[in-house]
C-alpha cells in the first residue's frame, strides 16, 4: 500500500491565496456578490459576470464562476470552454485544473486526469514550489482524486486519500462525497465480482419446500405458548420469564411442538403472508421458540433445530430472514457446543442451505473464542469437516464453495494456522469462494499476520438480545435511513465546476464545510 505523507502546510487564512488569484482590495468587496451571481444561477448573471473579468482579467475565480454558472444553466460546452479559457490564462489556478479534470472524469476519459493533476496524484508533487496550501485546495484535490481512483477501480488509493480528508476535513460536504463515491465503487466491485464468481460457484441443490394443506393449530400442554404466534419481538421479558418459568420438560415439548407447527402448516402461513403481508406480531413465533430453547439449553432438541435448519430458502425467507444469517447462532449456540459430533453430522448433510450450514461454523468459531480450553476440539471438527469437502465429489450435492469460504473466515479468526495445509488443498482443489475470503495468498497471510480485532460476541440472555435487535436493526427503528444509492449511480458530484469559495466574512459559513460561522470554526486556526 502507498501511504501519502503530507510534506506541506495547511492553513485556513481566507486571504491566503489573495496574491496568487490578483484579488486587489477593492475586487475582496466585490467577490461575495459575484459568487452569490453564480450560484443563483440565473442567466442574465452571464453578462454581469463576463463585464468583470473585463474589469479584473487577472484573477481566475471569476472565471471560475462563470463556469459556475454555465453548469447550472445546464450550458455543458460553454462550462468546459471556460474551463479551458481559465487554464490557458491561469495554469497554475488549482481549482482550473480540477475543473479540467472533472469535465474527463465526467467525459469518462479517465487517462486524461493524470495529464492534469500528475500521476502521482498529490498536491504536493503537482506544486512542488509551494510549502503551504488551503484547507479548501487540499480537500478539493483530494476528492478529485478519489473520483479518479474508484473510477479506474483503484479502491485502496481512493482509501489513503479519503482518510486524509477524514481527519482534515471530517464535516465537509467534499468528504462526505468522497466517502459515498468510494461506498457505491465498492458496491459496483463487489457486484462484478459476484457476478464474475457466480459462473464459477459451486453450490448444492436445495430441497423445495413441502407444502400440506393441513391448517389446523396443534394443542398445547402451556396456554402461555399462544403468546408466540401473537407477539413479535416486543413481547417483553415479563412474558418471556413467565414462559420460561413453566416446567422444563413440558415447555421444551411444546417448543419443538411450535417448530414442527412452522414446517407442517407452511402452506397455511405462507398464504397468509402472500394475503396480508408478512406481520411482525404473528410470524416470529419460529425465532421465539429457537431462543425460548436456547435460553432453556435443551440439548436434547438438537435435532429438532437440525430440521428446522434443514428446510428450504423459502421457509428461512418467510420464518427467520435476517436471524438466519446475523443472530439465530446464538441461541444454537447455547443447545449445542456440547455435542460437536452431531453438528459435525448435519454439515454433512447433503442439500441444504449456505447459511443454515454456516450458522454451524459460526457456533464453532464462537465457541473457540469463549473457551479456548476447547480450543484444540474445535480445530479439530474444522480439520475434519475439511476433510469430508475434500473426500467428497460434486455428485455428492455437499460442496458449496461459499460454506467453505465463510468456514475459512472462521478458521481465521480464532488463528487456526494449524489448519493451512488442509486449507491450501480446498484452494487447489478449486472449491473456494475466493470473493467471500480472498484468494490463497490473502488467506495464508491471514493467518501469518493476524489482526488483532476482537472476534468474540457478546452471549446474551434472550430479552437483552431482543431489546438490542429493536433497538439498532433497521426494521425496527421508527425512523429508516435513506436507502443507499444504486451502486450503478454515479452521480454524487454534479457535473459542476470544483468552486474557488468566494472571500469568507466572520458571519459566513466556514469555507471548511463544516457548517459553523467562520468565525467559530477556521477564522482562529
Amino acid at each position: 500500500m502507498s501511504i501519502i505523507k503530507i510534506g506541506y502546510n495547511i492553513t485556513t487564512d481566507p486571504t491566503f491565496l489573495d496574491k496568487q488569484n490578483a484579488i486587489t482590495l477593492e475586487l475582496s468587496r466585490k467577490l461575495e456578490r459575484f459568487h452569490k451571481l453564480a450560484v443563483e444561477g440565473k442567466r442574465s448573471s452571464v453578462q454581469k459576470l463576463l463585464d468583470a473579468i473585463d474589469q479584473y482579467p487577472d484573477n481566475p475565480q471569476l472565471k471560475n464562476y462563470l463556469s459556475v454558472l454555465y453548469g447550472l444553466l445546464n450550458e455543458t460546452e460553454k462550462m468546459y470552454d471556460t474551463n479551458k479559457w481559465i487554464i490557458a490564462e491561469h495554469p497554475n489556478y488549482l481549482f482550473g485544473k480540477l475543473n479540467l479534470a472533472h469535465e474527463y472524469y465526467f467525459k469518462q476519459e479517465y487517462d486524461k486526469m493524470p495529464e492534469i493533476l500528475g500521476s502521482a496524484m498529490e498536491l504536493k508533487a503537482l506544486y512542488p514550489d509551494r510549502d503551504t496550501f488551503h484547507l479548501n485546495e487540499v480537500i478539493s484535490f483530494y476528492k478529485c482524486a478519489t473520483l479518479y481512483f474508484t473510477a479506474i477501480g483503484d479502491i485502496e488509493q481512493a482509501e489513503i486519500r479519503y482518510d486524509i480528508m477524514q481527519e482534515l476535513a471530517p464535516d465537509s460536504e467534499d468528504t462526505e462525497t468522497a466517502r459515498l463515491q468510494i461506498f457505491a465503487a465498492t458496491m459496483k466491485a463487489g457486484h462484478e465480482r459476484f457476478e464474475k464468481e457466480q459462473k464459477t460457484r459451486i453450490s448444492v441443490k436445495t430441497r423445495s419446500q413441502k407444502i400440506t394443506s393441513t391448517n389446523k393449530a396443534p394443542n398445547f400442554i402451556h396456554e402461555e405458548i399462544d403468546w408466540l404466534y401473537s407477539h413479535g419481538l416486543y413481547i417483553g421479558e415479563e412474558k418471556l420469564n413467565k414462559i420460561l418459568s413453566l416446567p422444563k420438560d413440558s415447555l421444551i415439548n411444546d417448543l419443538e411442538l411450535v417448530l414442527l407447527d412452522s414446517i407442517v402448516r407452511y402452506g397455511y402461513f405462507k398464504k397468509l403472508d402472500e394475503e396480508n403481508g408478512w406481520d411482525e406480531e404473528k410470524m416470529n413465533f419460529v425465532v421465539h421458540a429457537v431462543y425460548l430453547l436456547g435460553e432453556l439449553e435443551a440439548a436434547e432438541c438438537l435435532e429438532t433445530i437440525f430440521d428446522v435448519l434443514s428446510q428450504s430458502d423459502a421457509y428461512f425467507d418467510l420464518f427467520l430472514g435476517d436471524f438466519l444469517t446475523s443472530a439465530i447462532w446464538e441461541p444454537i449456540y447455547k443447545i449445542a457446543i456440547n455435542d460437536l459430533e452431531a453438528c459435525k453430522e448435519f454439515m454433512y448433510t447433503p442439500g441444504l442451505d449456505t447459511y443454515a450450514r454456516t450458522t454451524i461454523t459460526d457456533v464453532l468459531e464462537q465457541l473457540a473464542l469463549h473457551h479456548p480450553e476447547r480450543r484444540e476440539e474445535v480445530l479439530t471438527w474444522y480439520r475434519d469437516v475439511i476433510q469430508f469437502f475434500l473426500d467428497s465429489s460434486l455428485e455428492d450435492n455437499v460442496i458449496d464453495s461459499d460454506v467453505i469460504a465463510l468456514l475459512i473466515c472462521n478458521v481465521i479468526d480464532i488463528h487456526g494456522a494449524e489448519l493451512l495445509p488442509e486449507i491450501e488443498q480446498l484452494f487447489e482443489r478449486g472449491l473456494v469462494s475466493q470473493g467471500i475470503c480472498g484468494a490463497w495468498k490473502e488467506v495464508k497471510e491471514a493467518f501469518e499476520h493476524p489482526d488483532t480485532y476482537d472476534k468474540v460476541k457478546e452471549i446474551l440472555p434472550m430479552a437483552d438480545r431482543y431489546d438490542i435487535i429493536t433497538s439498532t436493526w433497521a426494521s425496527y427503528r421508527d425512523e429508516l435511513s435513506s436507502p443507499p444509492a444504486d451502486f450503478f449511480d454515479f452521480s454524487t458530484s454534479s457535473q459542476m465546476p470544483v468552486r474557488a469559495e468566494a472571500k469568507i466574512g466572520r458571519n459566513d459559513s466556514c469555507p471548511c464545510g463544516s457548517g459553523k460561522k467562520y468565525k467559530k470554526c477556521c477564522l482562529n486556526k
